[in-house]
């Protein structure tokens, strides 16, 4: 994808590897030891190492190559993780039917799929890899909060490397948002400016999707930190086990 090509070596600037999200995983797997894991929508595959030092056996996919040559790069001379490039709506030809503990989606990578036929068949897919009773992570943005007050940007990414603005534009025509990012390289002067459509789910129709899928005790976050989704969490996070 050109969004992601375009920023793919300045991508752990901007998103680097996150505690709070493994702790979160941890607390939700009860054990991350030994467990097998895919981490869909992996980037340059900051969170998959995170887990592959905590002890579990992880695979990261992600669309873009770039993205993912950097993850390999990163990994080389290791066994664990093994990162492929990899369409998020194959997962069911890829990987074996319940060979999965918890597959996770963090990122707002979901919000990429911009179909409801899409996003079922990844929620599909996913429930056919994982094995019975194992977990779906997902985190996107909280779309209900976004669309019900109109809000038009995300925070400022900003740090001694880089500034990433984050705009939001709303097409009335297919209900679809355009996704503006301003990304300026401090120590290069570089201005980067790029668009990609995004989904805004609404929470209850993602609730429909998962149960129609076969998740069940389903729970939803507000932030990684585990607290619960208010109307005003700017992002939602859900837990979802397979049947």
């Amino acid at each position: 994808m050109a969004f992601y090509k375009s920023i793919a070596q300045w991508y752990d600037y901007i998103f680097p590897a996150s505690p709070p999200q493994l702790e979160f995983t941890g607390q939700q797997l009860i054990t991350i030891q030994n467990k097998q894991i895919l981490d869909v929508g992996c980037g340059t595959g900051n969170l998959s190492f995170l887990l592959a030092q905590s002890g579990a056996k992880v695979k990261g996919v992600d669309l873009d190559k770039d993205m993912i040559k950097i993850a390999q790069t990163k990994a080389i001379g290791c066994s664990n993780p093994l990162f492929l490039a990899l369409d998020m709506l194959l997962l069911g030809y890829k990987f074996n039917n319940q060979t999965m503990d918890a597959v996770i989606c963090y990122g707002n990578t979901l919000a990429h799929l911009l179909s409801p036929t899409d996003i079922l068949s990844f929620l599909n897919q996913t429930a056919s890899i994982l094995k019975p009773g194992g977990t779906l992570l997902i985190q996107i943005i909280n779309y209900d909060y976004i669309l019900d007050q109109g809000l038009d940007k995300l925070p400022t990414i900003e740090n001694s490397n880089i500034k990433f603005e984050r705009n939001y534009q709303f097409r009335e025509q297919d209900e679809m948002i355009n996704f503006k990012t301003n990304l300026t390289v401090k120590s290069t002067h570089e201005y980067i400016s790029n668009s990609v459509p995004l989904n805004p789910i609404r929470k209850n129709s993602l609730l429909i999707m998962l149960e129609e899928a076969g998740f069940k005790h389903i729970e939803l976050f507000g932030a990684f930190d585990g607290t619960p989704l208010k109307e005003r969490s700017l992002q939602m996070i859900i837990k979802a086990l397979k049947k």
